[in-house]
């Protein structure tokens, strides 16, 4: 080797250890710490807040100086606490200045681990709006000048920092909710300053495990409010959870997870502008409020109010979303997915375009578009709508788009047009209900119902009215209206039901929905319905009252002259002649009161074709029990309809048939001792045919059970011939200890219940 490059070599060797040796010794020459009021000077003017540090050490290999137990004070109206705190900081100045003339220029800051408090106050505003405030609205000082020229940094790092993010509670409110804190936050700022522009990255792990990246540029700071500085970015966050990242209050209902969401956005300070927004496969769980709206509360500002109320979005997209609907305080649920909806070119004075489609509860479809907006920010469900709502193979049992307690089910398909001006909605539209089921223990109608409806409701006090509702099954209508309340845990209505001859046959395979049950093996045909029921309580528990009457009608399959085969003995089978298989009714009314799922009937007034009319009251059990008791008058048996003057040998016809009957249940009763006891055999007949006979009906619907009353009939008789002839004193003639075989043929019968 030459003597040239030798000697190179060893000058180079000659600097590295002379540089190495500055290094070494400097910060034994050089104290560091004597700096430290200046730094804490220049940067309490610039950021205008108080900034402490503790000790300096000069590091030349880092290229400036460690301080250690930093902080930043908070705007005093906020907190008394540190609004940044950092066990250390490395500040970046320029060597040379520092050593040759003992000038501070501050080129850079790298914060390790520092914890920063974020706080809103309740009007909206944060406790950084001030940061720099005073120190760019002042002339800089000399020292200023010289550390920050024109006041820019030129690298700024922040490595695993932990951001707290809190909220202070307006006055007399309830406190605040838990702090939410984002930590490995790392910040990355190169040519910062208040007057220019300048780029930065930012990434963060969220609550709940999720991660957020951020990049773009922003600035010039605003002097007057930091929070209105100008930024464009681009944002990426993945695995979030809305409640606890803080996008969503508590109060909102809203919990789940986001799969990602991506987000390219900028705010000039007065107008956020959003181009792109996409959020794929959230899994979210909504739990709506029963209770009504509160209005905003003056001077409340909620997070992010400023930024949404100048809010215009070029397109935004959900794709794959899953939502649970839940209603607060009731039991169940409904899961909507495969969710997929955009809307665009949003602002913040119109109304904008949007589609919505999904699966429904039970494997069917929705989709709807429309438009929506203007936004209303204090209370979402207050913003203007203008959709047109498709539903196909709505299981309403488990859509969630009725009160689950209700026991309303069936698959429908829903034409509906919606409109709200963000107090009051209207909805008008048609659906087609098959299996539609109204009763909780009611069976699925055979038969599908039309339905065609007007509602109007009051979005902030969650009460609606029904104007209009139209129920057709085949050619039978039936009207309805009323209003009702959605809030509590329940949903109270006030309905009105009406039906004017209403053609039975059109609604036989509808009545099981109702909860209607008829003797096993029977079928109601021909004749008509009219009723004027109303629906009040909750739907939770409904109370159905009102009156309801049947007219020229057959209940096919039932014959009465079975179910009353005492009384048919007692007429010769009149009774039985006169139904046969099947029992025509020339009306039934009463009043019914169904209430926890029994129902009470009173004012029945019954009148049967060729036997003769009804009266009395009674009630059916939850479990279709029959408790009832009634008076049958065999009026037609004695040859006249009721309300009608049949002719008087008719009359006497029926009379002779039901005293034979008498007679022919008595051992030798046609001759003999006990014709001398027809007379008196003759008033019971006449008291009968008079007063009616009780008749106790038990059983169940499905097989009712007759039990005549005839002791009772004997009872009415008073001291009559009648009791004569129980007692054994209905012939003065009879010799001795003669037994009376009318008044034992009758004991025995009238034993029967």
């Amino acid at each position: 080797m030459g003597r040239l490059p030798r000697f190179v070599l060893i000058a180079l060797g000659a600097v590295v250890a002379l540089v190495l040796l500055v290094a070494v010794c400097l910060p034994l020459f050089l104290n560091a710490d004597s700096f430290r009021t200046r730094i804490e000077s220049t940067l309490t003017k610039s950021l205008g807040r108080k900034v402490s540090i503790g000790k300096l050490d000069l590091s030349v290999w880092s290229g400036g100086l460690v301080a250690t137990n930093a902080s930043v004070a908070d705007d005093p109206a906020f907190s008394t606490q540190p609004f940044i705190q950092a066990d250390s900081v490395k500040i970046g100045v320029e060597i040379l200045p520092l050593i040759l003339s003992k000038q501070i220029r501050i080129r850079g800051f790298s914060l390790v681990s520092p914890k920063v408090q974020l706080l809103r106050a309740a009007n909206g505003t944060w406790n950084y709006s001030t940061i720099g405030k005073s120190g760019a609205t002042t002339a800089q000082d000399a020292d200023t000048k010289q550390a920050f020229p024109d006041l820019t940094v030129g690298h700024v790092t922040v490595e695993n920092g932990r951001f707290t993010v809190g909220t202070q509670p307006r006055a007399g409110a309830p406190a605040a909710a838990p702090a939410r804190v984002y930590d490995q936050v790392n910040l990355e700022v190169k040519n910062f300053g208040f007057k220019n522009s300048f780029p930065f990255t930012v990434s963060a792990h969220l609550p709940a495990d999720g991660t957020v990246s951020l990049s773009g540029t922003a600035g010039p700071i605003n002097s007057e409010d930091a929070s209105a500085t100008p930024f464009s970015g681009h944002l990426e966050m993945k695995h979030i959870d809305p409640l606890a990242a803080g996008f969503v209050d508590a109060s909102d209902g809203v919990t789940g997870l986001v799969g990602d969401m991506v987000l390219d956005a900028s705010w000039n300070g007065q107008q956020m502008h959003v181009s792109k927004l996409e959020v794929n496969s959230p899994n979210i769980t909504l739990v709506r409020s029963n209770a009504p709206k509160q209005p905003t509360p003056a001077g409340a500002n909620p997070e992010g109010t400023t930024m949404l109320e100048n809010l215009s979005v070029d397109s935004a997209q959900i794709k794959d979303g899953s939502v649970t609907l839940k209603t607060a305080g009731q039991a169940g649920s409904a899961v909507y997915q495969q969710l997929n909806a955009q809307i665009s070119n949003v602002t913040p004075k119109t109304q904008s375009p949007f589609n919505v489609s999904g699966q429904l509860p039970g494997g069917g479809s929705m989709s709807a578009n429309g438009k929506v907006g203007p936004f209303n920010q204090a209370n979402n469900a207050a913003t203007p709508l203008d959709a047109q709502i498709t539903l196909k193979h709505v299981e309403l049992g488990s859509s969630g788009l009725l009160p689950p307690d209700a026991g309303i089910g069936g698959t429908a398909d829903l034409q509906a047009q919606v409109k709200s001006n963000g107090q009051t909605l209207n909805a008008t539209g048609s659906t087609q209900i098959a299996g539609i089921k109204l009763a909780k223990d009611g069976q699925p109608s055979a038969k599908p119902v039309q339905v065609q409806f007007a509602i109007v409701q009051n979005e902030q006090a969650m009460t609606g009215e029904i104007q209009r509702a139209v129920f057709a099954v085949g050619r039978a209508t039936i009207n309805g209206s009323g209003t009702y309340q959605a809030s509590g845990p329940t949903t109270a209505i006030n309905l009105k039901v009406n039906g004017d001859g209403v053609p039975i046959d059109e609604l036989v395979a509808f009545l099981p929905a109702v909860g209607v049950r008829l003797p096993q093996g029977s079928q109601l045909k021909g004749g008509t319905l009219t009723t004027a029921l109303t629906v009040s309580g909750s739907s939770a528990s409904p109370v159905i009252s009102g009156p309801v009457r049947l007219n020229n009608t057959q209940l096919a399959g039932f014959d009465l002259g079975s179910k009353l085969q005492t009384l048919s003995q007692l007429t010769g089978g009149r009774i039985g002649s006169a139904t046969g298989s099947g029992t025509n009714i020339r009306s039934l009314s009463m009043n019914i009161r169904a209430a926890g799922g029994g129902i009470q009937t009173d004012n029945i007034a019954l009148d049967v074709a060729g036997v003769g009319t009804a009266t009395g009251a009674g009630s059916v059990s939850p479990a279709g029990a029959l408790n009832y008791n009634v008076v049958l008058k065999l009026t037609e048996l004695a040859g006249g309809a009721s309300g009608s003057s049949a002719p008087a040998a008719s009359a006497a016809g029926g009379k002779a048939a039901l005293l034979g009957g008498l007679m022919g249940m008595i051992p030798g009763g046609g001759a003999g001792g006990a014709v001398a006891g027809l007379g008196t055999a003759g008033g019971i007949a006449a008291a009968v045919m008079r007063n009616g006979i009780p008749v106790a009906i038990g059983g169940t619907t499905s097989n009712p059970t007759f039990a005549p009353n005839l002791r009772g009939v004997a009872a009415g008789v008073g001291a009559s011939a009648g009791q004569q002839l129980l007692n054994g004193k209905g012939n003065n003639k009879q010799k001795g200890n003669q037994s009376n075989p009318l008044g034992n043929a009758l004991g025995g019968f009238l034993n029967r219940h």
